[in-house]
């Protein structure tokens, strides 16, 4: 998937350390597509998938598409507990 990523995405990326380069291999190899809100879809790669290709840091972040401007608006890191739960799907 090649997409743009706005503004506030890369400024995301670059306070996470997210790179380029790992954002098209998360979303290239991401697993999960969930609907997320106000339009837009939420990409990630699950614990198994990032196991079998042998990078756990995928399974840590996830990207949000909006469907209205079709770019990646925001990275985010899926937490654990209550805090994550809008972004997380139970496989």
């Amino acid at each position: 998937m090649d997409v743009q990523v706005s503004a506030h995405a890369k400024r995301r990326m670059q306070q996470r350390g997210v790179t380029p380069a790992f954002l098209q291999k998360l979303l290239d190899c991401a697993d999960i597509e969930a609907f997320s809100t106000d339009n837009c879809r939420l990409y990630r790669v699950s614990k198994s998938r990032a196991r079998e290709i042998g990078d756990d840091k995928l399974a840590r972040y996830a990207a949000i598409f909006s469907d209205n401007t079709s770019r990646i608006v925001t990275i985010l890191p899926v937490l654990a507990g209550r805090r994550g739960a809008l972004y997380r799907r139970k496989h």
